[in-house]
């Protein structure tokens, strides 16, 4: 691919490659295959449409990229040292090393420039789709006539590997119902991946199955080369009404001896880099940029980026004076007053509802009277969840409502809710049941690494679900969810306390939260929940009396705090109990507040939870009691499964008069 007319793009293009190319031979880690067949739509995207602005890297409207195959990192780097990012060659030479700019994998908040972390195939599809959405609802619900402060494009790369993925596929599907046309989506199709040729494992036609799904579909043959092809199949995507997928046709490896065939994870060695620098007739020293592809790009990329910030931070300007309400609603941060909730504390001992039902009435409220941009729903289970959004339901026709109908796709649920949370402007949330969170795992898991604050809301939380029985149970699901680092569980015991956990999801900055919600009644209101000290994770409920001995500590969570409770008043022994809604809170308190509330060598602790957790013991240690779940549970009504499993209110004291002796 020799640059006999000395073409500027040509030259761009080959420069990209090589320095793409660089910090995998130079760390002789890394995959180079997709480096060499991506670069021609990733200039495409970058240096002729994308639109950004180094000096402003969080700007809100600027144009997403979202890199799906993260195995294609060192590519996305070169790019935007290219483009004027805060991104180094010394940081390209540190590609893999710890604490650098440059892992891996990209990784949002990490590396200037890179709007989302990637490494698990599939999952950028579908945080693409959740950009999108969100640049849709927010277009929809603040742009005034004459004043278009929310308008930019979402732009994907993906690969064969991504669109073998069932997560991807079930984005693919919810972006052609919504018609996301601002969506763009090039696919590097080399028909190779890492074990096989793809023929041997995928026999799709995409065009038929794109356009099956109401996408708009555009196929380049000759990628590699053709860069024309790239930018007018860009630009005709710019003009669809609906999704686009432009399918390139490219050669894994392209300019390497073994282009074509599944090499691409194995680093060049020197021999062979040599031939692929001669391929493309750029032989120069490692991480060599040259000057003119330097100018080249900060006349098109920056100057574009800077000059179209500043024609919208005029117009923003003239938004704030027009709108400020609005404007203080989309930058504000959000924020929980507790004394807006008053209205919902009640003295009344026999009220009773689901822990769902009870956060369902918190989140409707706070949704229609306080001012937020909660965008999210269900997954197809929002009647039974109740967190949904209460603004009405987000169709192509209302674009301004706020509850999204995932359909039955938690995986989708759980990426497009961290495309919106990726997006900036709106607070991203989902639900479904408890026992699916294994379906939404690898989502959670991203979240918590990217640190954003996604709410995940898991309602039938226990055995207490019933008739539904072994398979509807969830057992294990809290020990997963508690194990995953950067994540608060939350699981409330009533009112005061759903309340205390909806301050802490809203307001957190750079954590997610799984709220762990009950189908089956509980009383409303405890007499001493706190909203306040449900920030604290753990605190205690009933206080022993102080002038005997202390008996036992029981700790307890969600519907068991009520049973400890009951527990504590019926036996005759002196209690304490603690109500624990997050051990993740709890252990961030200071040690003297720990001791407090369960002091470490005290020997007699019960911990009460409907689950199979282990993290139980290090609060009880070796000498306390666990009362949980078992096995998988079994089919019946609530209340028969749980006297059957010995969990019922008389046998939990028994159970705990035995081991008190």
């Amino acid at each position: 691919m020799k640059d006999t007319n000395n073409n500027i793009e040509t030259k761009s293009l080959s420069n990209l490659r090589i320095l793409g190319l660089d910090p995998i031979i130079y760390n002789k880690t890394g995959h180079p295959g997709i480096v060499l067949s991506a670069a021609p739509m990733m200039q495409a995207i970058y240096l002729n449409n994308l639109i950004a602005n180094p000096a402003v890297p969080d700007w809100i409207n600027r144009d997403r990229f979202v890199l799906s195959p993260g195995h294609a990192s060192t590519l996305q780097y070169a790019i935007l040292h290219f483009a004027g990012y805060d991104l180094s060659i010394d940081d390209l030479k540190n590609y893999r090393h710890i604490n650098s700019k440059t892992p891996a994998h990209p990784e949002y908040g990490v590396t200037p420039g890179v709007d989302n972390s990637s490494g698990p195939l599939g999952q950028g599809v579908g945080y693409g789709v959740g950009m999108a959405l969100a640049e849709q609802h927010l277009a929809a619900k603040f742009n005034k006539s004459g004043h278009d402060i929310i308008d930019h494009y979402t732009y994907v790369l993906c690969s064969d590997g991504d669109l073998q993925e069932g997560g991807a596929l079930e984005a693919i599907q919810l972006a052609g119902v919504w018609k996301l046309n601002k969506l763009i989506m090039l696919y590097d199709s080399n028909d190779c991946q890492l074990d096989t040729k793809c023929d041997e494992v995928l026999k799709v036609n995409y065009q038929k199955f794109f356009e099956a799904q109401n996408w708009n579909y555009i196929r380049v043959d000759n990628a590699d080369e053709d860069l024309t092809a790239i930018k007018k199949a860009i630009t005709a995507a710019q003009k669809s009404d609906k999704p686009t997928l432009i399918e390139c046709k490219t050669i894994i490896g392209y300019g390497h001896p073994k282009q074509g065939s599944p090499m691409h994870s194995s680093p060049f060695t020197a021999e062979e880099m040599q031939q692929v620098q001669t391929f493309y007739d750029f032989e120069h020293p490692q991480f060599y940029v040259d000057p003119d592809v330097k100018t080249y790009w900060k006349d098109a990329f920056i100057k574009r980026g800077q000059e179209t910030y500043q024609t919208w931070a005029k117009k923003l300007k003239a938004y704030q004076t027009a709108f400020p309400e609005e404007f203080k609603q989309l930058f504000a941060a959000p924020t929980v007053e507790f004394d807006a909730f008053k209205s919902f504390l009640t003295t009344d001992q026999n009220k009773k509802a689901g822990t769902r039902i009870i956060m369902g009435d918190v989140f409707k409220y706070y949704q229609q009277k306080c001012p937020n941009n909660m965008f999210g729903g269900s997954a197809d289970l929002g009647t039974a969840t109740k967190i949904i959004g209460y603004n009405g339901s987000w169709t192509i026709k209302t674009p301004q409502n706020n509850n999204i109908h995932f359909g039955v796709r938690e995986f989708a649920a759980g990426t497009i809710s961290i495309g919106i949370e990726l997006h900036q402007g709106l607070k991203g949330f989902n639900s479904t049941f408890l026992i699916f969170s294994d379906y939404m795992k690898p989502c959670i898991r991203m979240a918590c690494i990217q640190n954003l604050p996604v709410i995940f809301a898991f309602s039938h939380d226990s055995i207490g679900v019933g008739f539904d029985g072994k398979s509807h149970q969830p057992v294990e699901q809290l020990a997963m969810l508690r194990n995953c680092p950067n994540l608060n569980v939350l699981r409330p015991a009533d009112i005061n306390e759903a309340i205390g956990c909806l301050k802490l999801v809203v307001e957190t900055k750079k954590t997610p939260s799984a709220l762990i919600l009950s189908r089956q009644d509980t009383p409303y209101q405890l007499a001493t929940t706190c909203y306040k000290k449900t920030l604290q994770g753990g605190y205690i409920v009933v206080e022993e009396d102080k002038t005997k001995p202390l008996t036992a500590i029981i700790i307890a969570t969600g519907t068991e705090v009520p049973i400890a409770i009951n527990a504590a008043k019926t036996m005759k022994a002196n209690i304490r109990v603690v109500s624990m809604p997050s051990v993740e809170l709890f252990d961030q308190q200071p040690i003297a507040y720990q001791e407090s509330v369960i002091p470490k060598d005290f020997p007699k602790v019960i911990a009460i939870e409907f689950s199979n957790d282990y993290v139980w013991y290090k609060f009880v240690g070796k000498t306390g009691l666990v009362i949980g779940v078992d096995d998988y549970g079994l089919s019946g009504s609530a209340d028969a499964v749980i006297k059957y499993k010995c969990l019922d209110q008389d046998t939990i004291i028994q159970r705990i008069e035995k081991y008190l002796g």
